[in-house]
């Protein structure tokens, strides 16, 4: 073989450490992915004089991996990667994903123009006032979605993820008509009060998440980082959220079969979610002749607060079939993941 190739991904290899049975790096998405893993074992010495062999061949055999596998692009590193005893994985992966989320956020930006009797123009002036404050800001959306991923490295692997978000936007908007309205419609003597105005705007968006995972595992344990950003944007300008995944996994793994490999997890999920949500609001009747207050918002919102622990599986059917299921759970957050892939 012609040593010179490996100039890049020699660096890869020579940060995995050789182990004395077969061993696994495990690929998890706890995001926006469906789970995927990597097996690594140590070959035997081939030892002895003998007919010139293919130490690659030689190495795949003795830890089970098709050696056609070998002569593949990717993973970059993956030829060193098996003479040193690694069973790598399919390089390509394709997978589906259903992701719950419910979260409750904290009001940042809050800009109105009130109008009594009718709604304000779409070109009104938006101003903050404080007669006009939040009090519940809550989210309740599902993604479904398609991901492909590619193990750029032993280790490094690279995704995007396209998918639908649909649900709720909750906002209950406190107003001071006392404050608000001029005398004499409100007047010390027959004061207004304050009403609350429920908003709820649906959420119909189109979302797309890339990122990267950092994985290295054992026959009996893995650890691995994700980080991901999303972009998801409203068709009618309602509720563009953006928003940044930051994760850390862990657990061991139990082989079932030959192929069949079971990894139970926990860790820590850093999920900053943003959002910007507008539209226009009315009440019932709240005035002597009848007549209600409008309401045009426009409103920034942040999860208020990120971080959650993380608690779920991976299963890896075989070399070509996974499927993951978790649950994150924080102070104001609930989210829930499940997924199945194929590689190739």
């Amino acid at each position: 073989m012609k040593r010179g190739l490996w100039i890049i991904p020699i660096g890869v290899c020579l940060l995995m450490q050789p182990h004395d049975a077969r061993a696994q790096a495990t690929l998890d998405d706890p995001m926006l992915a469906a789970s995927d893993q990597s097996d690594q074992g140590t070959a035997a010495p081939t030892g002895g004089e003998g007919p010139a062999q293919d130490p690659l061949a030689a190495t795949a055999e003795q830890v089970g991996i098709d050696p056609v596998g070998r002569d593949r692009l990717f993973p970059l590193g993956g030829r060193c990667a098996i003479a040193r005893g690694y069973r790598i994985p399919e390089p390509w992966g394709l997978g589906a994903l259903v992701i719950w989320n419910d979260v409750r956020f904290r009001s940042r930006d809050l800009s109105v123009a009130v109008r009594k009797g009718r709604d304000p123009d779409a070109d009104a002036a938006l101003v903050p006032l404080p007669a006009v404050t939040t009090d519940r800001l809550e989210s309740d959306t599902r993604m479904t979605g398609l991901k492909g991923d590619l193990w750029l490295f032993p280790g490094v692997n690279i995704f995007a993820s396209v998918g639908k978000v649909k649900g709720t936007n909750s906002i209950d908007v406190d107003v001071d008509l006392d404050e608000l309205v001029p005398f004499p419609i409100c007047r010390p003597a027959k004061p207004c009060g304050t009403i609350r105005l429920p908003i709820e705007t649906k959420v119909d968006n189109s979302t797309v998440t890339l990122g990267t995972i950092l994985v290295y595992g054992t026959e009996r344990w893995f650890v691995l980082g994700t980080i991901a950003k999303t972009i998801s944007v409203s068709s009618k300008q309602r509720s563009d959220v953006r928003s940044t995944n930051l994760a850390l996994r862990g657990g061991p793994r139990f082989q079932l079969d030959d192929d069949m490999y079971f990894a139970p997890y926990v860790g820590a999920n850093y999920f900053d979610l943003k959002t910007r949500v507008r539209g226009v609001v009315a009440s019932g009747p709240v005035f002597e002749d009848g007549e209600a207050i409008h309401l045009r918002y426009e409103i920034d919102m942040a999860a208020s607060h990120p971080w959650a622990g993380a608690a779920g599986f991976n299963l890896e059917v075989n070399r070509h079939l996974t499927v993951q299921g978790e649950i994150q759970l924080g102070a104001e957050s609930t989210r829930i993941l499940a997924s199945a892939g194929i590689r190739f």
